[in-house]
């Protein structure tokens, strides 16, 4: 069985071709977030280094979200075509539980972090329990300060992923240490980690046809938010 992955969920653009025994290969591009531009030609790119065809793609792998309003519209619109073409199924996975995927081996608490811009972020709480990622705490909208109170008041030993983690690293910092921090070969997306979780997630049959893939915003787009505070003011 051969899975292919796409994660454009943020500024990373990531995509994996793996088979129940490895990941065949893997490119991420981060880099600008021009995700109209360059998923494609990485999927192809990709495909002919592993001299594959599409067609040798049994399903497909999506980072259905929180994260990048138009990355990830764009990232659902390639994977529904491709699905639709080949009348395969499409495995969505949370891109917040693809990321602490990344890091599932640490004994920690495993809070990846998408940044929402202006203090607020995307995120949720992961364990490892039994070699079995175990989601803690329903992935959410919050405050970075609100987050890490939690934490704090939970006793939770953590590390930190994303690009949230990047972004608030200063604030993170007047609470916890360096080393609560993942290492940046594993704290951003990773469609490797996306196939990888994929495959669990065939054998429990949770996948849709195209027509059926939802993206998971959590927060409404940018330009709809404003409308709507404009309509209030």
């Amino acid at each position: 069985m051969n899975i292919l992955a796409i994660d454009t969920s943020g500024i990373v653009a990531s995509v994996a071709i793996a088979n129940e025994d490895k990941i065949l290969g893997e490119i991420n591009l981060n880099y600008k977030q021009n995700h109209s531009v360059t998923i494609m030609p990485i999927i192809d790119n990709l495909l002919k280094m592993l001299e594959m065809d599409i067609c040798n793609i049994d399903y497909f792998a999506f980072a259905k979200g929180p994260g990048s309003f138009t990355g990830l519209r764009i990232g659902a619109a390639t994977i529904k075509a491709m699905a639709h073409s080949l009348n395969k199924k499409i495995i969505p996975i949370s891109t917040l539980e693809a990321m602490s995927y990344n890091i599932i081996d640490n004994g920690r608490y495993i809070v990846p972090i998408i940044d929402a811009k202006a203090e607020r972020v995307f995120t949720g709480i992961y364990k490892n329990k039994d070699g079995i990622l175990q989601n803690i705490l329903p992935d959410y909208a919050t405050n970075i300060t609100e987050l890490l109170y939690y934490i704090l008041n939970n006793d939770i030993e953590p590390v930190f992923l994303g690009d949230g983690s990047i972004a608030y690293k200063n604030i993170i910092k007047k609470y916890f240490k360096e080393e609560n921090f993942a290492p940046i070969s594993l704290n951003m997306q990773k469609a490797s980690s996306l196939a990888s979780l994929a495959f669990l997630y065939e054998k429990q049959q949770k996948y849709v046809d195209y027509n059926g893939l939802e993206i998971e915003y959590l927060r409404k787009p940018q330009a709809e938010r404003e409308l709507e505070e404009r309509k209030n003011s």
